[in-house]
Formats: structure tokens, C-alpha cells, sequence
């Protein structure tokens, strides 16, 4: 009972729950796919962790979200904002 269990879980239920994550990260972020959106995804992050930011990733930003980042203190939230800034744009 127990083999069969862990069978189950493995086989049918981890494959599942990769995929479903999949598609709804695909589906909230299209431009996840294309490589330059993940590019410009890791140049933010890479230039602004040290603190100081460059002016060029800057411009590359949308000022909107430029706002929503500065006037947010979780750092979760500021990533997935900065994340929509990529990602979201074609």
C-alpha cells in the first residue's frame, strides 16, 4: 500500500503540480519565455542589489513601476514588480 502510494505521488502528482505551476507562471508573465525579458529581469536585479542602480536601468524601467518599487517595503512584492516590468512588455 505504501509502495504504491509513494508511486502515485511521484509519478502522477509531483508531474502535475509542475506543469499547473508552469502554465500559471506563463499565463501571469508571458515574456517569461523570451530571453531578453529574462535578461533585462536579471540586470535589475543584479544592478540594484548592491544598492546603487545605474541610470540606464533606470530608463529601461517604466516610471509607474519605478513608483509602486520605491513606495514598497516587502521585498517579495518589489521583485514581482520589477518582474512585471519585464516580463509584461512585448
Amino acid at each position: 500500500m505504501r509502495k504504491r502510494f509513494y508511486k502515485t505521488f511521484y509519478f502522477q502528482i509531483i508531474p502535475i503540480f509542475i506543469i499547473g505551476f508552469s502554465i500559471g507562471v506563463i499565463s501571469i508573465w508571458p515574456g517569461i519565455i523570451s530571453g531578453n525579458s529574462r535578461k533585462c529581469f536579471l540586470r535589475i536585479l543584479k544592478d540594484g542589489s548592491d544598492g546603487s542602480i545605474k541610470i540606464e536601468t533606470l530608463l529601461s524601467i517604466n516610471p509607474n513601476y519605478l513608483l509602486k518599487v520605491k513606495n514598497t517595503n516587502n521585498k517579495y512584492l518589489k521583485i514581482l514588480l520589477i518582474g512585471d516590468s519585464c516580463f509584461r512588455k512585448f
